[in-house]
C-alpha cells in the first residue's frame, strides 16, 4: 500500500504542476485580454485546486500513517531536527505545501468573488503564481533541498 500511495503522490506532482501552469496561462490571458470570467475558466482553476487537495490527502496519508521514514522521524522529533533531510520531510515540505495550498485556495475564492473579469483573472494569476513558486521550492528535486526520483516506477 505504501508503494502505491508514494507512487501516486510522486506522479500527481506532475499533474499539479501542469494544471498550475495551465491555470496561470489561462488567467494571464484572461487578465491581459479582458475576457469574461465564466464557467470554463473557473473550471480550470477548480481542477488545479482539486489536484492540490488530492495531493495533500495522499501526502497526509504518507506522513501520518504509511511511511516508516516518518514514523522514525516523529518517534524522536528533537533529534530529527538536527538532520537537514529529516527536518525537510517533517517540517519544511509539509509547511511549505500547506502554505501553497492555502494561498492557491484563497486566490481561487477571491477570484470567484471578484466583480469583473480582468480583476478575477489578475487575482487568480497572482495568487496562483505565488503558490506555484512555493510548490516548486518544496518539491524534492534536489535543487536546494533533498533529492528524490523525478519519476517513480
Amino acid at each position: 500500500m505504501y508503494d502505491l500511495v508514494l507512487s501516486l503522490h510522486s506522479w500527481l506532482r506532475w499533474a499539479v504542476l501542469a494544471l498550475g501552469v495551465y491555470a496561470l496561462y489561462v488567467n494571464y490571458r484572461g487578465w491581459k485580454f479582458g475576457l469574461l470570467y465564466g464557467a470554463p475558466y473557473k473550471r480550470i482553476n477548480t481542477w488545479f485546486i482539486a489536484s492540490l487537495h488530492t495531493q495533500l490527502v495522499l501526502g497526509l496519508v504518507l506522513y501520518l500513517g504509511l511511511s516508516d521514514m516518518m514514523k522514525g522521524i516523529l518517534s524522536d522529533f528533537g533529534a530529527s531536527m538536527k538532520n537537514a533531510e529529516n527536518r525537510f520531510w517533517s517540517v519544511e515540505h509539509l509547511t511549505g505545501m500547506l502554505a501553497a495550498i492555502a494561498i492557491a485556495q484563497i486566490g481561487s475564492i477571491r477570484a470567484a468573488r471578484s466583480c469583473d473579469g480582468a480583476s478575477a483573472y489578475r487575482t487568480a494569476f497572482i495568487w496562483f503564481a505565488v503558490a506555484i513558486g512555493l510548490i516548486v521550492l518544496m518539491i524534492p528535486f534536489g535543487l536546494w533541498n533533498v533529492e528524490r526520483p523525478w519519476f517513480r516506477i
